[in-house]
């Protein structure tokens, strides 16, 4: 038997383990009659059998979500937490502790991750694939570093794309809307041999940024000089080949360039260019020692940043991973996951040139996953990071730092830490409508580039009227990784009555060791200096639970609500100066989260409208006056309701055209402390060829 797939029944009793990367997800999900994942285990399971909470989304809801893009697909999920503050600018969280550039979400696609090491973030408007290739989209909540990989602490967004070998996709998408927004989509599948597919897909758009931020006086003194109208171009090409009877070669290029106003890590507007580009190479075989799966990438990120307390840096990052897995049964109880990974990262010191700050992670894990008995299965997993940092080379510093030295040398940057990442799941089945899942997590974030290599040195504008002439603001290599923590009970249930589904889990998380960006000043004054640096600035805690019910009426209509409660109290450290840190989770996290769906089909006729409420809640940006030593600005973003809408008609067998919305009930409205989120309106064509 070849890695495509046995018999079915063997797949049913999951005898047989199942890359993730090159499974047929269109048999699976004919086979179980549901979506079906295998990223979690390396074997195939259903969404409510996975350890761990996760919901799919499915190509169906991609396409009537009404979204112009994944985070307004996210959005509707409970406990999901957006900041859209752009067209293109957008922050992404799990269960609260959202902020500027959100760094402990790890997101990938087909296993290569498109979060960003630089900063630690996702830029949204650069992951390099096209809505019509997406099959569905995974979201994983809590920590998975031991399921899923490197730095996934709050949870983990799998972006699954159609198999170039297994799928035929072949689709076009024009768009224009509002704010002079102009778009192409399109996705075009070949397939020379029986043994052999390729996908390529292409997608740009232009658009205007919002215009209402620069009304207002509070924003308009920094963000009008950093205003950007966005644009994305974007090209991926995935292939894959059946090279033997039991192996499959896969080989992806992608390459993205875009441009967008972003909310930066010090919580002001900025202005950003990327360049984005990545290669990756996997082979899988199926061989008597079990699934092995060989994969190795290269990410390369560019970016030209500039905001008003940043300077405008020329950043380079560059990082390569090897990694190697083999997932085997022991018998019809037990199956086993072993894996290792090797990772290098290295970025320059910005903005102060002539050195390159770099470190190696070295993981090694293993699974079990262990079918107690019918209905009651255990799965245990474990990975250990070895992390090593280094500095070449020494920054170019200009005076007075050529006189005064820095409180880190290159003795600072040679360190190791060694850390351990744990998931375990305990899934019970106690009838066929019942589903419980018992969970404890424990997850690492590592600093990123930006917290370890970061050194600039700028004047004070006399203004101010500051005792001292010169700022130094820098990263530290001695932080300590934050450790999230989290145990979760959850319940899922069929309801064939109404026929529906229902969802209720609670959690209760701990953050350990909280970093925080620039905004902190321990050294005090050295002279005629001031010395600010990223830190280590204490813990948190935060308390909640989630309700979801998501039906069908008929085979006309169909609905869905859920609500998300979330309480969160922080534990900070005292700053020596009285400067706030650019952290706010205790105010910062909406208390109360409630999305809303229904849906229409009747023949041609498509229609789909979404609600998103939450209530209140603080969110920081840099001090108005630009002086380092103010506090940080806590605005106040009040109650607000979101709705996105799709009405959509076939035209025929080929073609479909839809009016789109998003933020359709009102003219603008905060989602942030950065600029406002205008409503934008779309007229979509899509054809299928």
């Amino acid at each position: 038997m070849g890695i495509t797939l046995g018999t079915a029944s063997a797949l049913v009793a999951l005898s047989t383990a199942v890359s993730a990367q090159t499974v047929d997800y269109g048999t699976l999900e004919q086979i179980f009659g549901q979506p079906v994942t295998t990223s979690a285990t390396g074997t195939p399971k259903l969404a409510s059998d996975a350890p761990a909470t996760m919901e799919i989304i499915t190509q169906e809801q991609i396409r009537r979500s009404g979204g112009a893009d994944i985070p307004e697909i996210l959005r509707q999920l409970a406990g999901i937490d957006i900041w859209r503050y752009g067209v293109a600018g957008v922050d992404v969280n799990v269960r609260g502790y959202n902020q500027p550039y959100a760094p402990r979400l790890l997101v990938l696609v087909n296993g290569r991750q498109v979060y960003l090491d630089h900063y630690g973030m996702t830029n949204w408007n650069a992951i390099p694939v096209e809505m019509g290739e997406i099959r569905q989209i995974e979201v994983v909540k809590g920590p998975n570093a031991a399921l899923f990989g490197f730095n996934a602490v709050s949870g983990v967004v799998n972006i699954i794309t159609f198999s170039p070998l297994h799928d035929d996709v072949d689709t076009a998408t024009v768009r224009v809307g509002t704010q002079k927004h102009r778009q192409l989509s399109v996705v075009q599948t070949f397939k020379p041999s029986d043994e052999a597919g390729v996908r390529l897909s292409l997608g740009g758009f232009n658009a205007d940024e919002f215009d209402t931020a620069f009304d207002r006086p509070e924003l308009s003194q920094y963000s009008q000089p950093f205003r950007i109208d966005p644009s994305r171009r974007s090209a991926s090409l995935d292939s894959l080949f059946q090279v033997t009877d039991n192996g499959q070669l896969g080989v992806e290029l992608t390459h993205t360039r875009t441009r967008d106003a972003e909310f930066s890590v010090t919580a002001d507007l900025a202005r950003a260019e990327y360049e984005i580009s990545s290669a990756k190479v996997s082979y899988t075989a199926d061989t008597e020692a079990g699934l092995i799966e060989a994969m190795a990438y290269h990410n390369r990120l560019d970016v030209n940043l500039l905001s008003p307390s940043l300077r405008d840096y020329n950043l380079h990052n560059r990082v390569s991973v090897a990694k190697l897995q083999d997932v085997f049964r022991v018998n019809s109880a037990h199956s086993l996951r072993l894996t290792g990974e090797a990772r290098y990262n290295t970025m320059n010191t910005l903005p102060t040139q002539g050195a390159d700050v770099n470190y190696a992670v070295y993981s090694g894990g293993g699974m079990w996953d262990w079918a107690i008995a019918d209905g009651v299965t255990l799965t245990n997993a474990a990975r250990i990071d070895k992390w090593q940092l280094s500095r070449d080379g020494e920054p170019q510093v200009r005076f007075p730092l050529a006189t005064v030295p820095t409180p880190f040398d290159d003795e600072d940057f040679e360190r190791d830490y060694i850390g351990l990442n744990i998931n375990s799941g305990l899934v019970i089945k106690p009838t066929n409508v019942d589903t419980v899942r018992l969970t404890y997590a424990r997850g690492l974030q590592l600093p990123s580039q930006f917290m370890m290599g970061f050194l600039e040195e700028s004047s004070v504008p006399a203004r101010y009227g500051l005792p001292f002439d010169y700022v130094i603001y820098m990263g530290n290599p001695t932080l300590t990784p934050t450790t999230v923590t989290n145990y979760e009970v959850s319940w899922d249930r069929a309801l064939p009555s109404l026929d529906a589904d229902m969802r209720l889990s609670v959690f209760h998380q701990i953050h350990e060791n909280l970093m925080s960006p620039i905004g902190s000043n321990p050294s005090g004054l050295r002279g005629n200096i001031a010395d600010f640096t990223d830190e280590n600035v204490g813990n948190s805690r935060a308390w909640g639970g989630e309700i979801g019910l998501a039906g069908k009426i008929g085979p006309v209509w169909r609905w869905g609500i859920n609500y998300t409660y979330e309480i969160v109290n922080d534990d900070f450290t005292v700053n020596q100066r009285g400067a706030s840190y650019p952290l706010l989770f205790e105010g910062g996290t909406p208390r109360h989260r409630v999305n809303g769906h229904l849906g229409y089909t009747n023949g041609p006729w498509e229609a789909d409208l979404f609600a998103h409420y939450l209530t209140g809640f603080q969110a920081l940006r840099w001090p108005s006056r630009g002086n380092p030593l103010d506090d940080y600005e806590a605005a106040e973003v009040s109650s607000h309701l979101v709705m996105n809408g799709r009405l959509a008609y076939r035209l025929n067998d080929s073609l479909t055209v839809a009016l789109e919305g998003v933020g359709i009930n009102q003219a603008d409205h905060d989602e942030s402390a950065s600029a406002p989120t205008e409503r934008r309106l779309f007229l979509s064509l899509t054809g299928k060829f």
